[in-house]
């Protein structure tokens, strides 16, 4: 946990934004993986099937799943994000940019070999250029987009 003394900036997100889905939504999905299923046992490639109807269940199950909301405390020590916190040594990289909404997002390149970009969206009351500076005081700030399969997830409308 961060110190209250030195904490500089401090907000609240949520984990991701979460779109309504229309019943046809789900619609879509399930026919799609049961026409997928059956070409795969027509194949007679059972693991296939077997993958795709998890993957399908998955979807449609965390499709209805609320967002947490999610602490962002930036202090002197670290950035912490809900539970994680992150000491400066750990981050490569800070880029503060805009995303199709027009919301202003901070992105974080973290030593991890999974998902090394995190995206936080910014509230409106901080100040990005006081955040920026305070920021490069202790974090490279590099040229960075936001990764993959967050773009991936948005195209789809999850």
């Amino acid at each position: 946990m961060l110190h209250n003394e030195t904490i500089a900036f401090a907000w609240e997100t949520h984990e991701f934004e979460f779109k309504e889905k229309r019943k046809d939504w789900y619609w879509i999905v399930g026919a799609a993986a049961v026409i997928i299923i059956i070409i795969a046992i027509i194949m007679q490639n059972y693991l296939l099937a077997f993958l795709i109807g998890i993957a399908a269940f998955l979807m449609i199950s965390l499709a209805a799943k609320e967002p947490l909301a999610m602490p962002v405390v930036i202090s002197e020590k670290g950035i912490q994000i809900y539970k994680n916190i992150y000491s400066y040594d750990s981050v490569y990289g800070f880029w503060i940019t805009y995303n199709k909404k027009g919301e202003a997002i901070l992105l974080l390149m973290l030593d991890q070999r999974i998902s090394p970009i995190v995206s936080i969206i910014i509230d409106e009351e901080v100040d990005l250029l006081e955040l920026r500076e305070y920021l490069s005081e202790f974090i490279e700030e590099k040229e960075m987009k936001e990764s993959l399969t967050d773009r991936i997830i948005e195209r789809i409308g999850f």
